[in-house]
């Protein structure tokens, strides 16, 4: 039978979608940034990723723009970050840093470059990443997985039906079918045959596999290449562990079958880890809803292709009576474990979607969208032809009586066209394993890249152990700080952004500081010894000042987050307070906001504009000044509580104290906290005998934030307006 067009319609559509892409999100940033001009040559050169690295594996150049190598004198991998050192100062000139690197998590490679210049234009702008599954003669790749999957799927059913679908001697042939004088002895010597077979093939496809990984990780066929790319991280030991129980199981198969059988699920198991799920997170349920994956899969689609594998000659040579035979007897036994297992691969596949996507219109907004829907798609055909031949065609052709030959032929046909659609799948999914990563990891910060590549360094870096980090406003900008202190004074980095969170275009100054460019929006200074840093910009005309607090205690980490636990369980376990909020988005904003809190989910406000507004629970009322009560539901269906209102822990990427003084005649402390990822910078005045957090300051985009809290726990009274 000829393979049907919609498969190959299906494939050509996922090659034509998997178009290379610019800026993709495992790469963080650099520094210098990409497309700077920097007055001084810089020291070294800082890559930094989202995902591990395999240290042996990963490497990058520096060549002159007119393509002349650059001695490199150090060139080091940490976790996430790749660092280059110039063995001489650098000239004055454009120089561009071509990089490649393995993440040690998935295997999969990645590659990209980008330019700067030392007193002199950069060669190109952006950060360039080639992260097209074709990518390095990536239809090689592709082609070598999709046998695999149809390999070992096929190999895995022949392995496990016969455990689950309990009709002997075979579930391919069961002994009714000799009542019913159909010879099945050629269809069970078949099977035999086949799966062994089959096995073998397996194997080499996984061996074939792991080489053309090694190979372009390591960027050539070599000994130590594959050494480096199975012996340094997880990514590895997962594909050995595939090779090495698909081994056992060819092995075992003509002898110990239950024995084949787990060897089999184990290297089900392998696939799945040295998958993208591998890089997800949490890292272990992706694994496990992967395997489930593909394991209900080998069930459903692997039978379905050894069923057609082994029948179709007897039933060709056969007559009407054979195939009823087989329809009768041998059909009904697998779909009963076919359909749960087609139920179990499409929440599962559903699980997945969500993991590897991170939003759902990444389905059709990006190119591995687009070809997981051509993935959806087909198993959407094979579902539906499946559902027409099981519930429609078959019960008319089982009917007392001569059935229509038309019926018949129709049923006959769609059964034998649902492996090629199954192939279709296999070769979709390898397409989709070849990415090197999925939209998933272009959520949240990764997002802002994708975005504006300028952005630089994005996401924000975590801070260093011996680094305060803190933020303040100036005009409609955030002023962020990475402090640290040493004999001489201070030394940092500052980061100001704008109004929408990027890089400000405009420049700054670090007041009384020796300061140098470190890439869009950010500089690197030293100062001398100061208890504020000082930083100045001009916004329309105006000249505004941040003042960021530059005195801390460093060896205090542990205590302060200690009190930051303790103050937010102190603030929720509070029977009411009252709350005065200033809100502004730079010159020009202003809102204030008076609050009444009362336990556990009464919170009534008023704003400076005469707006009013009432919570309990599920429900809120709210009025503006002259229009009546008017009753909705709260927030998006979550009922409000006080606990949740108090939450500062989860935006404590980052927690310091910034020192403890009296406040009318009470001792209070001060932390700073920060979460990159936001990015948001919060600080905390916190009274130390009772753990009541007094004032709190709250610094992030287009959003400055002071609050004052009091009358803690004093009688108060919050009761639903008299209205519907």
């Amino acid at each position: 039978m000829r393979v049907p067009w919609v498969v190959m319609v299906a494939v050509c559509a996922s090659l034509v979608a998997a178009a290379p892409a610019l800026g993709h999100a495992a790469f963080v940033g650099s520094e210098p940034g990409a497309g700077v001009r920097l007055e001084q040559a810089p020291q070294r050169i800082v890559l930094s990723f989202t995902e591990p690295l395999n240290r042996r594996l990963s490497r990058a150049t520096l060549v002159r723009a007119d393509g002349g190598a650059v001695a490199v004198e150090a060139q080091g991998v940490s976790v996430r970050r790749l660092v280059l050192r110039p063995a001489r100062r650098l000239g004055a000139g454009a120089y561009r840093v071509r990089w490649h690197t393995v993440s040690i998590e998935d295997g999969h490679a990645l590659e990209g470059s980008f330019s700067f210049g030392v007193r002199a234009a950069a060669v190109g702008g952006d950060h360039v990443v080639e992260q097209s599954p074709l990518a390095r003669a990536g239809w090689i790749r592709v082609g070598l997985r999709a046998l695999l999957y149809v390999a070992v799927l096929l190999f895995a059913a022949g392995l496990l039906l016969p455990i689950f679908v309990r009709t002997p001697p075979s579930w391919l042939a069961p002994a009714a079918l000799d009542e019913e004088r159909v010879d099945s002895v050629e269809v069970r010597a078949r099977e035999r045959r086949v799966v062994a077979d089959i096995g073998w093939v397996a194997v080499a496809a996984a061996v074939a596999v792991t080489l053309a990984e090694a190979a372009d990780a390591a960027g050539g066929l070599s000994a130590g290449g594959v050494r480096d790319f199975l012996l340094s991280g997880s990514a590895g030991a997962s594909r050995l562990v595939a090779v090495v129980a698909l081994v056992a199981a060819a092995i075992a198969v003509g002898r110990w079958r239950r024995s084949a059988a787990a060897a089999v699920v184990a290297a089900l198991w392998g696939i799945a880890a040295s998958g993208h799920a591998s890089s997800a997170t949490p890292r272990a349920p992706s694994i496990l809803n992967d395997w489930l994956h593909l394991l209900s899969g080998a069930v459903w689609l692997g039978g379905i292709g050894l069923l057609v594998v082994a029948w179709t000659p007897v039933l060709r040579r056969g007559g009407r009576s054979v195939r009823q035979a087989v329809a009768r007897h041998v059909l009904p036994a697998f779909g009963r474990v076919a359909f749960p297992a087609f139920l179990v691969v499409a929440s599962s596949g559903v699980v997945s979607l969500l993991t590897q996507l991170g939003h759902v219109d990444a389905l059709w907004t990006t190119a591995y969208g687009r070809v997981l829907l051509v993935k959806i798609g087909l198993v959407g055909v094979i579902a539906l032809t499946s559902a027409v031949h099981a519930w429609r065609l078959r019960p008319q052709l089982l009917r007392d009586g001569e059935p229509s030959a038309t019926v018949e032929r129709r049923h006959w046909r769609l059964v034998r066209a649902e492996p090629y659609f199954g192939l279709g799948i296999a070769a979709v999914v390898a397409l989709l394993v070849a990415f090197p990563l999925p939209p998933r990891q272009l959520a949240d910060a990764d997002e802002a890249i994708a975005a504006a590549p300028a952005c630089n360094p994005c996401p924000l870096p975590k801070p260093r152990a011996d680094e305060l980090p803190v933020a303040e406003q100036a005009g409609s900008h955030v002023v962020a700080g990475w402090l640290r202190r040493d004999a001489a004074g201070i030394t940092g980095a500052v980061r100001v952004l704008d109004i929408q969170g990027q890089p400000s275009r405009g420049s700054f100054e670090v007041v009384g500081a020796r300061q140098s460019e470190c890439g869009p929006g950010c500089a690197r200074f030293s100062l001398s010894p100061a208890n504020v840093v000082r930083v100045a910009l001009v916004e329309r005309g105006q000249r505004f000042v941040a003042k960021l607090p530059a005195t801390w205690e460093p060896q205090a980490t542990r205590r302060a987050r200690r009190l930051l636990v303790r103050s937010e369980k102190t603030m929720r376990r509070l029977r009411s307070v009252k709350e005065v909020e200033a809100v502004t988005s730079g010159p020009g904003s202003y809102a204030r906001t008076n609050y009444r809190l009362q336990a556990p989910n009464k919170m009534a406000f008023s704003t400076d504009r005469r707006a009013r507004s009432i919570i309990v629970g599920k429900r809120q009322w709210f009025r503006s000044s002259d229009t009546p009560w008017t009753r909705s539901s709260y927030g998006s269906g979550i009922p409000f509580s006080v606990g949740r209102w108090f939450r500062w822990t989860p935006y404590a990427t980052a927690v310091r104290l910034l020192g403890q003084r009296r406040e009318h005649g009470r001792p209070v402390s001060e932390l700073a906290l920060m979460d990159p990822a936001t990015p948001v910078w919060v600080r905390l005045v916190i009274e130390q005998r009772t753990g009541r957090i007094m004032r709190e300051r709250m610094v992030t985009k287009a959003h400055f934030m002071h609050a004052r809290y009091f009358a803690f726990n004093r009688p108060v009274s919050i009761e639903a307006p008299g209205v519907g």
